[in-house]
């Protein structure tokens, strides 16, 4: 059985987003503090590791696809490194915001306020924005969920025969 890379990448990443958001929404508030039974130092530390964690798989994503394009002949495929539109050009917009929101977010905490606030806004917002697109992304992945569609050959004989 062969696993291909992008696969197996595609999850991890998964799992770190998810132990990421767990972690995140843990250290928002009471509201949801419960997740990790109210322990913010825990919940900002698993934070802060799979962070860097997220953001190296990131790195690796890009690289592969990269060398994926460099290795193909097609002048089109360069597109699919960040996905000419649709979900791939979503999730590729929005982790860089997660990263670039997240790296102030570390950097200026103690320093600068203003920015901190900022980037903790939008980190926040975007969370929220992300956890929705999730479940559409869930929803339209999942085959159980689909309607079964009827073949179009089969009603037209049956019409036919009528």
């Amino acid at each position: 059985m062969k696993v291909r890379f992008d696969f197996i990448v595609h999850w991890l990443w998964t799992i770190v987003f998810s132990i990421l958001t767990i972690s995140g929404l843990a250290m928002v508030g009471p509201r949801y503090g419960w997740i990790m039974n109210y322990d913010i130092a825990s919940a900002d530390f698993a934070h802060r590791v799979l962070a860097a964690v997220f953001v190296v798989l990131t790195f690796i994503a890009v690289g592969y696809e990269i060398i994926r394009v460099i290795k193909s002949d097609d002048k089109y495929l360069a597109w699919q490194v960040i996905g000419r539109s649709g979900y791939q050009l979503f999730t590729f917009i929005t982790t860089l915001i997660f990263i670039i929101t997240g790296a102030i977010i570390w950097v200026c905490m103690d320093t600068n306020m203003a920015a901190t606030s900022f980037a903790l806004y939008l980190h926040e917002k975007l969370t929220y924005i992300v956890l929705a697109s999730l479940i559409w992304h869930i929803y339209m992945k999942c085959h159980a969920l689909l309607w079964p569609k009827k073949p179009e050959k089969k009603s037209k004989a049956l019409n036919e025969s009528r």
